[in-house]
């Protein structure tokens, strides 16, 4: 098998199985996936001293106030490691136009597909303005791909 070959491969199989785990979190319920969360925003004000006094009443509302952000900065950072991943992909695919462009519009559309899965979800729900930040989040992750490759254009370390 040939390196190109070999590499198209294996990014497939990274944007398949990121693709995977995306699916995989938002399979979980609602009060699974606010616990998710709930307990990354508990570890971090753990650690701060100012919070480790309070009562627990105080850290709970903490959490909760916190938790919307924590939740869409998920989706965010997801769907801009989606488009990371599948613009990496859709450059090593000669003759194809706008790359860049189908490059958000697989990450758009397994986005939509997501929100729409969620709807099956007990205690989920599907909901535009998560496609809507997801979408963002592959477009700084396509941004990011576009700045690398201009960054490095001129180098042959390149293994596209």
């Amino acid at each position: 098998m040939k390196k190109f070959s070999f590499t198209i491969l294996v990014t497939i199989v990274l944007v398949l199985s990121w693709m995977g785990f995306i699916f995989n979190m938002s399979s979980e319920n609602g009060e699974e996936s606010s616990n998710t969360s709930g307990q990354v925003i508990e570890h971090v004000i753990s650690e701060v001293p100012r919070f480790k006094d309070e009562p627990e009443e105080v850290k709970e509302n903490i959490i909760s106030k916190f938790q919307f952000i924590v939740r869409k900065g998920a989706h965010f950072t997801a769907y801009m490691i989606l488009g990371i991943l599948v613009s990496l992909l859709i450059l090593q695919i000669k003759n194809i136009n706008k790359r860049y462009l189908l490059s958000w519009k697989i990450c758009t559309l397994y986005a939509l597909s997501d929100e729409f899965h969620q709807l099956f979800v007990p205690g989920r729900s599907g909901q535009i303005k998560d496609v809507l930040i997801d979408s963002s989040g592959s477009i700084v992750g396509i941004l990011l791909v576009i700045v690398f490759m201009k960054v490095f254009e001129h180098t042959r370390v390149w293994i596209w």
